[in-house]
């Protein structure tokens, strides 16, 4: 429980019991044993609910989920339709006698326990808490009109991460926000500043900071295991396999065809106009919504939904997905601090989406006895 929560319950509580009702909280050992008195758990509004809000919500099923946010329902309800195929499968793993390790991760040993209770959040998340949450299209409507909200989960597009925040802190409601936090530097800054201003409880959410594997892999680094480190090398293949990236805006020709050179311009108008074409905007979805404060763009499925993240109007590309993780570890463990220089080379850039491809190279100055450290960041297909 926040301190925060904890010093307004007991106000209400004084107050209740100044007055001419009585009010009844009931405390956890009437309840017996395993159960967590009402007066003990929070009420959690999740905003962008469709896809890594939907795991955030499954990890916090112990508690009231009261709201949900999302601007494409369709789409969210397609995910959680997934759930009864997710239960089951992880049901058939707890089964097995001896259950293979995680798929996808080589070595890394099953968890029963964890299992069980991510199995248990599922379950309740499905069958409880989903079916009575109140929902909604627009966060704000849904912290104007419902005032039994304590904290705010975000998982929306990177843009809407800090609007979202700071409306809700404005409310002195504790946040969590999905990585990374925000969408530039300055409104990470605003965050920090309300977050001290408010004193609400926050954090970014980072899976790959909280498992046991990197925390792992840490602690051999802290403890000398490979001796001093002077170079680090770190890269992924997104943005190939999972979104688009160094693609054009798509847009209905401005000139005849024939007209075009077939230089790198003319081929990427040609693009623009082929991918340009009639699609109307979904009915469940709200696309005004999603463009939030960004600029007027026209709906499109290349951008809607997922690939939002390799578009500079939503997104911070690959280097926002996954070097929010595998960054995450070099700085954490070698105590890097602020780097001296930074140099990014990459394929052409249009303004519109991310490069097809790019190295960046970091220098770190040294530290203490530690020595100066050079990072190269390699995304797409560098």
């Amino acid at each position: 429980m926040t301190k925060s929560k904890e010093m307004s319950r007991r106000r209400f509580l004084t107050n209740a019991a100044a007055g001419s009702a009585a009010v009844s909280i009931l405390p956890r050992h009437v309840l017996g044993r395993g159960f967590t008195a009402p007066s003990d758990t929070l009420n959690i509004a999740g905003v962008g609910v469709g896809g890594m809000g939907r795991n955030n919500l499954i990890n916090v099923a112990s508690q009231n989920i009261v709201a949900l946010c999302d601007v494409d329902w369709a789409y969210v309800q397609k995910n959680f339709d997934r759930l009864d195929t997710e239960i089951q499968g992880l049901q058939r793993r707890l089964d097995q006698p001896e259950p293979q390790p995680v798929p996808g991760r080589p070595g890394t040993p099953f968890d029963a326990a964890k299992a069980k209770a991510r199995l248990e959040g599922m379950i309740r998340l499905k069958n409880e808490l989903y079916p009575k949450a109140k929902r909604y299209k627009d966060y704000r409507q849904m912290l104007d009109q419902q005032k039994d909200i304590d904290a705010v989960l975000v998982a929306t597009p990177d843009h809407m991460h800090a609007s979202i925040a700071l409306a809700a802190m404005d409310l002195n409601k504790h946040v969590y926000v999905q990585k990374p936090l925000t969408w530039c530097v300055d409104e990470a800054r605003r965050l920090a500043r309300k977050a001290k201003d408010t004193k609400v409880a926050t954090q970014m959410g980072n899976q790959g900071h909280s498992l046991d594997d990197g925390r792992t892999a840490v602690e051999y680094i802290w403890a000398g295991a490979i001796g001093d480190v002077r170079e680090v090398h770190v890269w992924t293949n997104r943005p190939l396999g999972f979104w688009p990236q160094g693609v054009p805006r798509p847009e209905a020709p401005k000139a005849p065809p024939e007209s075009l050179p077939w230089n790198g311009r003319g081929v990427d108008a040609r693009l623009a106009a082929a991918l340009a074409g009639n699609y109307p905007v979904p009915e469940t979805l709200a696309w005004d919504l999603f463009l939030g404060g960004g600029p007027v763009v026209e709906y499109h499925p290349i951008y809607h939904p997922f690939n939002w993240r390799g578009w500079t109007n939503w997104g911070v590309g690959a280097i926002g997905d996954m070097g929010a993780h595998l960054l995450d570890h070099p700085v954490w463990s070698l105590n890097l601090g602020l780097p001296t220089a930074i140099e990014t080379i990459s394929t052409p850039f249009n303004s519109a989406s991310y490069p097809h491809a790019t190295l960046t190279f970091y220098d770190f100055p040294a530290r203490g006895k530690m020595p100066p450290v050079k990072i190269t960041w390699y995304e797409g297909g560098l």
